[in-house]
């Protein structure tokens, strides 16, 4: 079972490394959930263990979940029914799971572009035959799971990693997902996908605050310390 990272206790008494572990164990679920539709996923969501840990993080993150949700009776219709929700539509799938789709001010190839910055800043490239776009809501929580890593390693300094996490955050699925969730609502999305969305946008966002707190008390302490 997941424990959440939310809290609302004083950021100065949060273990960072546990933190790290936490956090990122619940993007992984988020990316398992919301990733490319195969069979071995379909069964694991159809799995006792992961309908608890989903109804357990919709508990600590304070998100409703309907008394029951159901997935299509097999593979093929629930493969379908993903596509046809986040990858296929014209012009676009109803809810494209992209940062630039929902980027306005800017063009896509420079929203993708600067995906691609940060990534490298980090050492991180996208996996062999990953064929989404670096702006791919997968590749995201990938990215973000890759910083608590690490973070966890501690070979890189911690305030780096923290306003690295806080500038994309805040440019990217701070910005869509909550988005993404509310266009899933007024397209009345199966249940599902839509309570994914809600858990992914309420964790982002105690991400933000957290992360932000984290950053302020380094630079407290470095005041603390220069003065």
């Amino acid at each position: 079972m997941i424990t959440t990272y939310a809290t609302r206790q004083v950021p100065q008494i949060i273990q960072v490394q546990k933190l790290a572990q936490v956090r990122s164990d619940v993007y992984r679920f988020c990316l398992q959930a919301m990733d490319k539709p195969t069979p071995a996923q379909y069964d694991w969501l159809n799995t006792r263990s992961c309908r608890a840990t989903l109804k357990s993080l919709c508990e600590q993150f304070e998100v409703r979940m309907p008394g029951s949700l159901s997935l299509p009776l097999d593979f093929s219709a629930y493969e379908s029914v993903y596509i046809a929700c986040f990858d296929v539509g014209l012009p676009t799938p109803p809810v494209p799971l992209l940062s630039s789709h929902y980027n306005k001010r800017e063009p896509v190839p420079a929203t993708i572009h600067e995906h691609v910055l940060f990534y490298k800043r980090f050492g991180v490239t996208l996996a062999e035959g990953n064929i989404e776009p670096a702006d791919h809501l997968s590749n995201e929580l990938a990215f973000l799971i890759r910083l608590d890593e690490l973070l966890l390693d501690g070979e890189i300094d911690p305030e780096s990693i923290h306003q690295a996490r806080l500038d994309f955050l805040c440019r990217h699925p701070h910005r869509w997902v909550p988005q993404a969730l509310q266009t899933a609502q007024e397209k009345e999305l199966p249940k599902w996908f839509i309570v994914l969305l809600r858990l992914m946008s309420h964790a982002i966002a105690e991400d933000v605050e957290l992360t932000q707190s984290l950053l302020s008390d380094l630079h407290e302490k470095d005041n603390g310390i220069r003065s």
